[in-house]
């Protein structure tokens, strides 16, 4: 990886963002700026505002967890030169990691080195998940330090620093009045210590279970200490970014800009989650979903990967389409949520992993994520008392299937974490088309390491290689992609169409 220099790093930051009131005061000649009169807050809004907002852009992951299919994509089983996410290294990346050196030998600083060192976690948490293993120990250090080829080290070693990142930050934060903050510059949670307490350990609690099948002792020695800690257990206290409807496209929601950008388009919605809501007769459907121009033609939603005649019958006109809640310029974007937390605490304790009550925890998880899409206490409670909201009496590993769908359910349009559960558990099933790809028609496991890499740090991705079994392949499985088993066959796969309910 290139040594890439401070400065380049902050002219980049000055001229290319104008992302909310904070960066009004950046008028300053990037020529002129130096590391001494950086702001650790300026690159702090800086990182939060792009990565959050790429999130929830209409990603390759959002496909791949079949939360929208769009037809003009192309192949989406097909390998390229996965140069992104892998550029954050030159981006959020570098600019966070520059946040947490700025504010480690301050102590009037602590709060702000360990806001930076949990919002790094997350970012590390997402570049894992989509390649496996990375530069890690030895990339993002200083310029004096710099190595221009560092070496790649082993997922496995990648999360147990993460979780311990998490675990040493969120100790560190404190309420002392006296401490300085990024106030207004924390565009996530405005300075809030309990509030950033809350994100680490539940961030913690998501990538315990992340690599439950990889090091089940590992997971639950994370799992038991963040389980009695405070946690995003309501939605007031969900990890949320609001846009702002402004005459800078970089400040409103990304869905909207792809509204105007189309000449307002539709986003189709996947099949994946019409057929789980159908089936449920869940009272989001209508939220999650229009009807399409033919309404007989029913909550359709897009299968991915369609061929030939199979595009036919989800044409224009009769598939559902992605309502306007999630296209206006101002739009709530949710980094993690109530919802999701009660369902990892659910599956914890379903695993023996924790001593709380599976099935409340699983009925939480879904009255916070009915609750946070406005559905009425009434309908709220009619769902409950369904059998459709059950957790099932069957075995666990169809209770956990009821657990990871209502997850899926409740964490809808964020595709980078539904794509990584897919990988890791299995569910929901999703049904794939006849555009097979790279892949014979599999979602893929992971991402291929960029071309970039391998002409200036070849010898070491070329370690990192020899460590997949399978090689520098999108079927390729990740250390904690350790379920046996995987992938779990749609029950209508291999025909068409799949329609189930």
């Amino acid at each position: 990886m290139k040594c890439i220099k401070f400065v380049t790093v902050v002219f980049s930051l000055v001229s290319g963002f104008a992302c909310t009131k904070n960066f009004d005061k950046m008028n300053t000649n990037p020529v002129m700026v130096t590391k001494d009169l950086v702001k650790p807050s300026m690159l702090f809004t800086a990182v939060l505002k792009q990565s959050i907002f790429s999130s929830y852009g209409n990603s390759i992951f959002k496909e791949y967890s079949n939360y929208y299919s769009n037809e003009a994509s192309g192949v989406i089983f097909q390998n390229q030169d996965w140069t992104s996410p892998f550029s954050d290294y030159q981006g959020n990346l570098i600019n966070i990691s520059e946040v947490v050196r700025l504010t480690a030998d301050n102590p009037e600083l602590v709060n702000e080195h360990a806001m930076g060192r949990i919002w790094k976690v997350w970012l590390f948490q997402q570049l894992t998940d989509a390649y496996g293993d990375l530069p890690y120990s030895e990339a993002l250090l200083s310029v004096d330090e710099a190595i221009n080829q560092p070496v790649y080290d082993k997922q496995e070693d990648i999360y147990k620093d993460l979780l311990n990142e998490l675990k040493e930050a969120a100790a560190q934060l404190s309420d002392d009045g006296a401490l300085q903050s990024f106030g207004d510059a924390d565009i996530l949670f405005s300075g809030n210590i309990d509030k950033w307490k809350r994100f680490a350990n539940s961030l913690r609690l998501r990538l315990a279970m992340r690599v439950r099948y990889a090091n089940e002792e590992l997971a639950q020695q994370h799992i038991s200490e963040v389980t009695g800690s405070p946690l995003i257990d309501d939605n007031m206290l969900n990890a949320a970014l609001a846009t702002i409807d402004d005459v800078n496209i970089d400040n409103r929601n990304p869905l909207y800009n792809d509204l105007i950008n189309s000449e307002e388009y539709p986003v189709w919605v996947g099949f994946t989650v019409t057929q789980e809501l159908l089936k449920r007769s869940d009272p989001r459907l209508p939220v999650y979903a229009d009807l399409p121009l033919i309404p007989s033609a029913g909550y359709r939603g897009r299968p991915m990967t369609l061929q030939g005649d199979q595009k036919l019958k989800y044409g224009f006109d009769s598939t559902a389409r992605l309502p306007m809640f999630f296209r206006e310029a101002v739009h709530t974007i949710i980094v993690m949520n109530a919802a999701e937390v009660y369902f990892l605490r659910a599956e914890a304790a379903l695993a023996g992993l924790s001593g709380e009550d599976a099935v409340q925890m699983y009925r939480n998880g879904i009255t916070q994520s009915l609750e946070q899409y406005g559905i009425s206490t009434g309908a709220v409670n009619t769902y409950l008392a369904s059998p459709a909201a059950g957790i099932g009496t069957g075995t666990d590993e169809e209770k956990l299937e009821n657990i990871i769908v209502q997850k899926y359910l409740a964490m809808y349009h964020q595709g980078t974490e539904a794509w990584a559960e897919f990988r890791r558990t299995g569910y929901p099933k999703i049904w794939t088309g006849a555009d097979l790809g790279s892949t014979n028609g599999n979602i893929p496991r992971r991402l291929t390491y960029p071309s970039s890499e391998y002409a200036r740090n070849n010898a070491n991705v070329a370690a990192a290689v020899s460590r997949l079994n399978g090689g520098d392949k999108m079927m390729s499985r990740m250390w904690w992609d350790a379920k046996p088993g995987l992938p779990f066959l749609h029950p209508k796969q291999g025909q068409f169409p799949p329609e189930m309910y």
